[in-house]
């Protein structure tokens, strides 16, 4: 026994030491709510850790600060080079009570969202360089971006559409969005129901497996962000970001909506969550959902429980610390 929980122990030994970092495209919105921004600590903790690589992050959202509120975030994990697109001319536009704020306190006269690359176009380039099928995209953000992509042409990039493209460059969708087992509640708040048209053409057009990760109480269960109020990180742009969007809250944490979909795309569901596989995720066409059990759709899966004997409290604990997490010393 004792030799069987030895070769156990380094056969997972090897495969952290060998594995290669997931190439993880992270599309946002980055405005509305403050999860993001945690999401995208959550993946520049995974990048120091070595397991996932940032190839590049789009942005949903109209606001125009909102890119620059992804900069500033890169910047501080000392990762400037990092390429961002932003939505252009038809997209949603949100309100936010950070974005600007963290471009004017942490990086005065950033690029404006109008300024930035055009995100499909971003999106063609980076995937077209990339090896087939090696490409993780995570959205937590309107899907905007992911339906223009689908509907591009053949461009100096690549001789593909849209949809060759992704199906030839992209191993699966991350996509947080949506309250499950339903969610018909017509107020046009969460990431499908702004841009209703582009959540069904994505959800029914998208040519890979697509993760579903559920928002509601879910995510609620899970708080996050307690991490950016101690002492050695307060002064920091996520501690910022939370501090200014949870004013009048009286609390000092978050739910964990986007930043559970960031843990998916780069570990997967396990060991914190199960995975749904029969059904598909029905939009109608105000943007809210339903999870169908019949008929099944065999791209597409759904994480919106817990895995049995797991407390979210210690869930949440575990993704505080990721969120934080440093390069090891060499």
């Amino acid at each position: 026994m004792k030799y069987i929980g030895w070769l156990i122990f380094n056969l997972l030994l090897c495969h952290l030491v060998f594995a290669q970092p997931v190439k993880i495209i992270f599309d946002t919105d980055m405005d509305s709510d403050v999860d993001d921004v945690g999401a995208l600590a959550m993946l520049h903790g995974f990048a120091n850790l070595g397991e996932a690589e940032i190839l590049g992050v789009m942005v949903s959202s109209l606001n125009p600060w909102s890119p620059g509120a992804v900069d500033v975030i890169n910047t501080y994990y000392d990762r400037p080079g990092i390429p961002i697109g932003a939505v252009q001319r038809f997209g949603v536009y949100h309100k936010s009570k950070y974005a600007r704020r963290l471009c004017d306190e942490f990086k005065p006269g950033v690029k404006l969202g109008e300024d930035m690359p055009e995100a499909t176009v971003l999106y063609r380039k980076i995937l077209s360089s990339q090896p087939d099928t090696s490409v993780v995209v995570v959205t937590v953000g309107d899907l905007t971006n992911l339906s223009k992509l689908l509907n591009t042409r053949a461009d100096q990039f690549s001789e593909l559409n849209g949809i060759e493209l992704v199906r030839k460059k992209v191993k699966r969708l991350v996509c947080m969005g949506g309250r499950y087992p339903e969610d018909r509640d017509p107020a046009p708040w969460g990431n499908f129901k702004p841009d209703p048209r582009s959540t069904q053409h994505v959800v029914t057009a998208w040519p890979t497996r697509i993760y579903f990760t559920g928002g509601g109480a879910f995510a609620d269960s899970v708080p996050t962000g307690k991490v950016f109020f101690q002492e050695k990180y307060k002064r920091t742009p996520m501690a910022y970001a939370y501090k200014w969007f949870l004013d009048g809250w009286k609390r000092n944490w978050h739910h964990s909506a986007d930043i559970i979909a960031v843990y998916v795309a780069v570990r997967g569901h396990l060991p914190y969550f199960r995975l749904e596989e029969r059904g598909y995720n029905h939009i109608f066409e105000d943007g809210t959902n339903l999870w169908r059990f019949e008929p099944d759709d065999e791209r597409q899966y759904l994480i919106s429980e817990f895995a049995e004997g797991v407390h979210p409290k210690a869930i949440a604990e575990r993704f505080d610390s990721l969120m934080v997490a440093q390069r090891p010393a060499k």
